[in-house]
Parts: C-alpha cells; structure tokens; sequence
C-alpha cells in the first residue's frame, strides 16, 4: 500500500480490491471452511451472506456516487449492522463516518470508527479509521487521546499522516520540541513525489531548535 499517498488513497485502492477480490476471497474463505467438515448448510449460509453483503455494498458505492446522503447512511448501517463478519462491513462503517463527519455529527462518526478498529480484519482498515479518530479528537481538543489513538497505527504505509497529526497534537499540547521532531520524521518517511508543502510549512512556522526553544 506504499504507492498511495492519503488515508482517502488508501480506502479508495481498497476498495477497488475489494470489488474485484472481495467475493472470491469471502467464497474461498468459506469453502475452506466446509471442507473440514462444518456441513453444506453453514456453507450454503455463510455464502449467501457474503453475496448478499457484495449486493449491499455495491448499492451502497452508487448511492455514495449520486451523494444521496441519507441513502448512504441508511445503507450503510443496515450494511455494518447486519453483516458485520464481512469484510464490506468496515469499508462501509468508513462510509458513514465520513458522511458523519462531514454533516458535523462527531459523536456519530467516532461511534463508526471506533468499530472499524475494534471489529474490521485487514490492518490497512483500522490504520485509517485511526488516523480519521485521532483527527477528530485533535478537533475536539483532545490531543491526548489523539496521541493515544495514534499509537495504534502500524505499517509504514501511515507513518507520514500519522506522524503529521502527532505532531498537530504536541503543538495543541504547546510542545513545539516534540512537535518539530514528529514533522521532521513525517517529512522523513513520506513518499516521494507527494506533496509536503504544508508539512514544511508548519515545520518552517515553528522555526530552528535554538530559535523556538529560548
């Protein structure tokens, strides 16, 4: 996931494998499972469940594509809701809580998020559900829970966005010596080619060690 520059890059490179991988991994997955012998019936149940859940979520990419919100939130948590095993729940939970967010109902999407990290299956998931938690607390005035929430996050493929809002949380926290160190380190890991200037910006605005430190 390396060659992706955003948590929104992230979701949307996972999204599309999972339009085109997500019913055949779900299938096999379950077909491993009948194979040692739980019986045709939990087969035939487990499959049309994931098929169902393929169904719902497709809906649910073009309800989001005519950004008929209410569709989406409707769809959405019927989707986290009534199939929450599958891997479709956790994107759709992402779904929803952007739409939360983006409709100021802060509590609603933290709700959403905070399952994608206890419940989703694939680490990229709850790597971004983290990052968009810790935005969201940074928001509220909560750097430290912000901290917290990013101390969760793996894989090198977020290290760049999470050291960037650590570093939004230390100047909340008004420690400009942590704060520069964790924008040096974004700076540091992230891609190349992408696009820093904001992160020099802040790093430019907090100054030199001996000159913000006096």
């Amino acid at each position: 996931m390396s060659a992706y520059e955003t948590d929104d890059q992230q979701v949307e490179a996972i999204k599309k494998w999972w339009r085109e991988n997500g019913k055949a991994l779900i299938f096999g997955a379950v077909l491993a499972v009948a194979g040692v012998g739980v019986g045709s019936y939990w087969f035939q149940y487990q499959s049309g469940r994931a098929e169902s859940a393929s169904v719902e979520y497709g809906q649910l990419l073009s309800e989001l594509g005519q950004d008929n919100r209410e569709a989406v939130l409707k769809r959405g948590e019927f989707l986290v809701n009534t199939y929450p095993k599958t891997g479709y729940a956790a994107l759709a939970a992402l779904i929803v809580a952007k739409a939360r967010v983006e409709a100021g109902e802060m509590a609603a999407a933290r709700a959403q998020l905070q399952w994608v990290i206890d419940n989703a299956d694939q680490p990229e998931l709850k790597n971004v559900a983290r990052l968009r938690l810790a935005r969201i607390q940074l928001a509220e005035g909560n750097a430290q829970q912000a901290l917290a929430t990013l101390s969760g996050i793996e894989g090198n493929a977020f290290a760049a966005a999470a050291e960037e809002i650590r570093g939004d949380a230390y100047m909340a926290q008004g420690d400009t010596g942590a704060a520069r160190t964790a924008y040096q380190k974004a700076l540091d890991v992230s891609e190349p080619g992408s696009d820093t200037r904001l992160l020099r910006m802040k790093l430019d605005n907090i100054g030199s060690p001996l000159k913000a430190d006096a």
